[in-house]
């Protein structure tokens, strides 16, 4: 909705865990109305409570999320895949967009960023419980304007509304540059699924400053909540295998402020002082080529992740957002759903702000089309893919993402997708994977320190982002020429070689034989920590 400008003054210290420069990410600008922040960075975090007193800790989840600038890119593949055609002018000319998301962290200190489930795309983490629970989100506001949170469906006092109303808004209502809040949310009986619903259900949450544009910026993102008697002691729905989550909204990339718009749409009437900038034509016009009809954020068949086993009983929670052109119908080729537990379809109706599940089981093996039916809509990319692979082994099941969303122990900051060690005459230990870092890391200004068991070596990158350390070499994949990586997450491929390592491997592997054995991990980026256990392949030559 806005035009762009550069996002100065940010803090160096954040997601990658040392200071570093500001990420140069070009933001939408600050709305025109100024609101003036309700809690600010020098009063600390002054919530956590509800109703004046602090949540019972046994039954409350905590959570820590960050807004942060970010260059969203709606298809990155740069071609429609799914037609197999290049992409429209228009989006051509633009594919990426200056936003704002939420980021989730994994504790307080805010340098350890969480891996997103890919296919929630521009969506915020997952927030989830089970009725008789507490949600604590501790936000913390990395943009120059003030931001907030706001749930739907939840309890929550004046302080934890997060939304900015006067004449005596809450302190949660607008967060101001570089402060924190806690929001605290009771997840009571009107949370949940009544009897007759699906087991679990969504609400939206999404910053409520200026509301009417903030969900068009990024700042968007789901709170599921199940019913206590339908759920596994983890807080899922016990007859859901696999969780999806899809946002229907044509986001605004046209440039245009709301006073140019008006100033077009009420240029004739009388007393209007001076003559528009641009025709009421010329604003359709921009404000049509500036249309993004995006699922999760993505277009033409970009959203990757959809994916699934034939047999599984797959949740979908549908999610609609934005303004009066926002009527979607989502529709699934190939496969049927029961919609809030009351009806059989292929197609669900969204308005904006709506939320509905969609329950599935996958029977169809194959890749289909998931698209909304509006033609316009389909004309403008609103279309992706999801797969039903087929059960049993041959072929192999493809390794998924994690089935569901927002869990603390699926939470995680560093991935490994593959870890072999070569026993022999030429002994090394191959690692690849990927690990969160700030948005536009500079890879060769933070020492990278590779820990495995009781060994330990530092990589210094060059501007390419490769080092060598001894005979060990190291590279960030995906860092551009310039030595930065976009997205937040930095792909990583080593070898640590020699007697020292593969010495290490047969220490904690002991006398087993097994072709498997599991090793600790931790790759350490600046002062940021992301452990794992990588489950190490034996090859002995």
């Amino acid at each position: 909705m806005s035009r762009f400008f550069l996002l100065l003054g940010l803090p160096l210290a954040f997601a990658g865990g040392a200071a570093a420069q500001s990420p140069a990410v070009v933001l939408p600008a600050a709305p025109t109305n100024v609101i003036a922040p309700t809690v600010t960075a020098q009063m600390g975090d002054v919530g956590g409570k509800l109703f004046g007193k602090p949540p019972d800790a046994q039954k409350t989840r905590r959570y820590f999320i960050a807004a942060e600038p970010q260059l969203w890119d709606y298809a990155p593949e740069g071609l429609d895949p799914v037609c197999g055609k290049p992409l429209p002018p228009p989006v051509m000319h633009q594919r990426n967009g200056g936003k704002i998301r939420y980021i989730e962290y994994s504790d307080e200190s805010f340098t350890v960023r969480v891996l997103t489930p890919p296919r929630l795309g521009i969506l915020g983490p997952v927030l989830r419980g089970v009725v008789g629970e507490n949600l604590a989100v501790t936000f913390l506001n990395r943009t120059s304007r003030p931001l907030s949170m706001h749930p739907h469906g939840v309890k929550y006092d004046k302080d934890s509304e997060d939304a900015y109303c006067e004449p005596k808004p809450g302190l949660g209502a607008a967060v101001g540059p570089n402060a924190k809040f806690t929001y605290v949310w009771q997840l009571d009986e009107a949370s949940g699924p009544v009897p007759g619903e699906a087991s679990s259900k969504a609400w939206l949450y999404h910053s409520h400053v200026n509301g009417d544009e903030e969900a068009n910026i990024g700042l968007i993102g789901a709170i599921i909540v199940t019913d206590p008697n339908r759920a596994r002691p983890d807080g899922t729905p016990n007859d859901v295998d696999r969780e999806m989550a899809a946002l229907f909204m044509i986001f605004d990339e046209s440039g245009l402020r709301e006073a140019e718009k008006e100033a077009a749409e009420y240029a004739s009437l009388p007393g209007n002082k001076g003559v528009p900038a641009k025709t009421w034509s010329q604003v359709q016009e921009i404000m049509q080529q500036g249309e993004r009809a995006a699922i999760n954020g993505f277009i033409f068949g970009n959203l990757p992740g959809l994916e699934m086993i034939e047999g599984e009983r797959v949740r979908w929670y549908l999610l609609g957002l934005g303004g009066q052109h926002d009527f979607h119908t989502a529709h699934w080729h190939g496969a049927r759903v029961v919609e809030d537990g009351r009806r059989r379809t292929d197609v669900v109706e969204l308005l904006p702000a709506s939320m509905k599940v969609a329950d599935m089981v996958a029977d169809n093996p194959g890749q289909r089309l998931f698209h909304c039916h509006v033609a316009e809509h389909m004309m403008e990319g609103m279309f992706a893919r999801f797969t039903i692979h087929p059960s049993g082994t041959k072929p192999p099941r493809p390794a998924l993402e994690n089935p569901f969303f927002g869990l603390r122990r699926a939470q995680s900051s560093l991935q490994l997708k593959q870890s072999v060690a070569s026993i022999g005459a030429n002994g090394k230990i191959s690692i690849t994977g990927a690990a969160t870092v700030f948005q536009a890391f500079s890879v060769f200004t933070q020492p990278i320190i590779i820990q495995l068991g009781a060994q330990s070596v530092t990589f210094k990158t060059d501007r390419r982002g490769a080092a060598q350390t001894g005979n060990a070499p190291f590279r960030a994949k995906n860092a551009s020429q310039s030595g930065v990586v976009h997205g937040g997450i930095m792909e990583f491929e080593l070898e640590l070689p020699g007697e020292e390592w593969i010495g290490e491997v047969k220490r904690i592997a002991g006398a087993s034989t097994a072709s498997e054995i599991d090793l600790p991990l931790t790759v350490q980026i600046g002062n940021a920590k992301h452990n794992a256990t990588a489950r190490v392949r034996i090859e002995r030559n």
